[in-house]
């Protein structure tokens, strides 16, 4: 009987910023592999289409299972529980049923508005100040930022504070006392909030959720982790698609000019980058079989950990034609999963996709000669992030 190969060390890395290692393309013809992160046990790792819309929706395959257990991460320090990425079932949809309605059709088509003056805004302080100016910290962080805060009801001149802990508590390689220091600071803060809300409530969500633990609906934990959850979702995600959907376009000057001269296009850009971009690094929210159930060509047994690259599943060869390929007019062959499948689905999709539209079709139409001031090689890549992107993105118009 021939021993069990060695697990793989994991996330893969590639020379290219947003590109995927060429081990996937192996990965992807055989069973599921097993993979070993610097922290937590050995987990199954998902990298087909199939298999990931399979995992992500099968409730044999448990979030909250993975709370008492050491789960797969890229540190020491474990992830709590209590909130929408910890919970499965009639728990996950009570806590959603709070939020969901913020994040409905209706209410996010209202804010289009609001995203657009923003976005304005920050191109007029650009634009009056002169180039060249930096995309990151000057327009896809404030704008970003801006509409999270204003949706929860969380002062945005806090702004920097919040960035500040989220980019230690989103690093791969930071000090466990700094990491414990600054998240407990990020919990701090936020628990103050909650306490503002309870004396000064308001019609933001941050209220909401106050509401709910006074009707009995959520506990204090709960009305916290929601805000850690929902603060840090709605801010790192477009941060970081921002620039790295305005680089993969600056060094497509012709789709540059399409997409000015056809602004209804830009939602299906949008859409493509979205699939392609390979966006968590390493970042995977484990989920763990309650019972033995094959996947991927594997028996996954009861208790084992499962880890979805969605990235990978959103490059499957089997599902979208070119799938290695940028193709900004591409007829979509099936939907992309980076905001996940299922009961998970990230509740916040509408928000983000909203953003980015707003967000490229304002700079195109402000900024016609946008282009970048320095070459590929000299751009600061976040290589020990949890998520892909740019410390900078400096650009002349």
């Amino acid at each position: 009987m021939s021993a069990e190969p060695e697990p793989l060390p994991y996330p893969f890395t590639s020379a290219e910023p947003l590109e995927l290692s060429p081990l996937y393309t192996e990965l992807r013809a055989g069973p599921l592999p097993k993979v070993r992160l610097p922290y937590g046990e050995d987990a199954w790792l998902v990298t087909r289409y199939a298999d990931a819309r399979f995992v992500l929706s099968d409730p044999r395959f448990s979030l909250a299972a993975g709370v008492e257990r050491d789960q797969p991460r890229m540190r020491a320090l474990a992830p709590g529980g209590d909130g929408l990425l910890s919970t499965d079932g009639p728990e996950h949809l009570r806590l959603r049923g709070v939020v969901a309605r913020h994040f409905s059709a209706r209410r996010i088509d209202q804010m289009r508005v609001q995203v657009r003056e923003v976005a304005e805004g920050l191109l007029d302080r650009l634009q009056e100040s002169g180039p060249p100016g930096d995309l990151v910290q000057d327009y896809a962080f404030p704008l970003s930022i801006a509409m999270i805060c204003d949706l929860l009801g969380v002062p945005v001149e806090d702004r920097h504070r919040i960035r500040k802990w989220l980019e230690v508590m989103l690093a791969h390689v930071v000090n466990t006392e700094e990491l414990a220091s600054e998240s407990g600071a990020y919990f701090a803060y936020l628990t103050d909030l909650v306490e503002l809300r309870r004396r000064e409530p308001s019609d933001d969500l941050l209220s909401c959720l106050v509401r709910a633990h006074d009707e009995g609906r959520l506990s204090y934990e709960e009305v916290v982790k929601l805000a850690v959850e929902l603060l840090t979702g709605g801010f790192v995600t477009t941060y970081n698609q921002i620039p790295n959907f305005c680089y993969l376009l600056l060094r497509r000057p012709e789709w540059l000019s399409r997409l000015r001269e056809h602004p209804s296009d830009i939602p299906a850009a949008v859409e493509e980058m979205l699939r392609y971009v390979p966006m968590p690094n390493g970042l995977g929210f484990p989920r763990y079989a309650t019972e033995d159930v094959e996947a991927g060509g594997v028996l996954v047994r009861a208790g084992e950990p499962v880890l979805v690259d969605l990235s990978a599943a959103n490059r499957d060869p089997a599902v979208f034609r070119d799938a290695e390929t940028l193709v900004l007019d591409r007829v979509p062959e099936a939907p992309h999963l980076i905001f996940g499948h299922g009961a998970h689905f990230c509740v916040g999709a509408r928000l983000a996709r909203l953003e980015l539209e707003v967000a490229l079709g304002t700079l195109l139409d402000r900024m016609p000669a946008l282009k970048m001031t320095v070459s590929d090689g000299e751009l600061r890549w976040k290589t020990e992030a949890m998520l892909k992107g740019l410390h900078e993105l400096p650009v002349d118009w």
